[in-house]
């Protein structure tokens, strides 16, 4: 597959100064999905020793969002309206890789689903929906 044009986009424009921080790195962008990564580091855990689960919340979330971008006209802008997340595995460090699948594209609304691994062991997996706006 080959990247999708607003890759360049994404990466100047559209990683915020959050993702930025946390360190969000895009991998590649094409019209089935997004796919990122995230070397942990001491900034990543909690206080139990783990990593904190707004980590993995906001990888899942950037990475569906900026699958939802692929899909947009130059004039649209898109916002997370709902977005649920089950936990697997209590990530404790290494690599994480995020993909993002769009499964529904509509007029209003599109439906991505994805997935955060930690060195190939499934740790979270996601159903969001993303307004068209």
């Amino acid at each position: 597959m080959s990247e999708h044009p607003k890759t360049r986009d994404i990466r100047l424009n559209r990683m915020s100064p959050f993702t930025e921080a946390l360190g969000l790195e895009l991998v590649n962008l094409d019209r089935e999905g997004c796919s990122m990564r995230l070397e942990i580091g001491p900034q990543h855990f909690n206080a139990g020793g783990r990593v904190h689960g707004g980590v993995t919340f906001s990888m899942l979330d950037s990475a569906m969002g900026a699958a939802v971008y692929a899909h947009l006209a130059p004039d649209e802008m898109t916002a997370t309206i709902e977005c649920k997340v089950n936990y697997t595995l209590a990530i404790t460090g290494g690599v994480l890789a995020c993909r993002a699948r769009v499964v529904h594209v509509g007029t209003k609304t599109m439906v991505v689903d994805a997935e955060v691994h930690q060195d190939g062991v499934l740790a979270a997996k996601a159903l969001g929906t993303f307004a068209r706006i």
